[in-house]
């Protein structure tokens, strides 16, 4: 595989700015949702906006900051013996160890939630008690941690199933013409 610094530093960026936008629209909900005392939608909707606008920015000028990020490297090529199903297979490594991170981190977070909310519950008295919520999110996060470690330990044989449906046409015409490796000059 053969590409430049510059080239996998944008991809990178747009990664990233794909990622910032997803999270916004993932937040929107909850904005409205959790109207009260003390809390303002608006403003809260205001910097929303704001973070998708710069993930806008970040995906239509990634160049840019590639660029100053590199500086004078800009040309550096970046060669490696890798081949694809190889980069398939550290790819999708990387996405289960980040889903498996994530969804520790959230089970973690709604954890400590709820814990809270039982502490306030055993306060208020025995007719207080946890929004369904925090339950659906912490077995949200719960499956997304467990499918994170299921995709990070068995990547390799997903690639494998993988190549197998890639090549699957190809490998059944093979065994129903054994003659067509060879040619026949006539």
């Amino acid at each position: 595989m053969k590409t430049t610094l510059y080239t996998v530093l944008c991809v990178a960026i747009r990664l990233g700015a794909v990622f910032m936008a997803v999270d916004v629209f993932d937040r929107l909900p909850g904005i409205f949702f959790y109207s009260g005392e003390g809390h303002y939608p608006l403003f809260e909707l205001l910097i929303e906006v704001v973070i998708l606008l710069l993930a806008f920015v970040l995906w239509m000028r990634s160049s840019l900051m590639a660029w100053w990020a590199l500086g004078g490297k800009r040309r550096e090529i970046l060669e490696s013996p890798i081949h694809a199903d190889q980069l398939q297979y550290v790819a999708l490594s990387v996405l289960g160890a980040w889903l498996a991170i994530s969804g520790l981190a959230g089970c973690c977070g709604h954890g400590t939630t709820i814990l809270l909310l039982l502490r306030q519950a055993s306060y208020d008295g025995p007719g207080e008690t946890i929004p369904t919520t925090e339950w659906h999110w912490m077995v949200q996060y719960g499956v997304t941690a467990v499918a994170g470690v299921v995709l990070m330990c068995g990547s390799r044989g997903l690639v494998v199933l993988l190549q197998r449906m890639r090549s699957y046409p190809h490998d059944m015409a093979a065994k129903a013409d054994p003659d067509a490796s060879t040619t026949q000059d006539g």
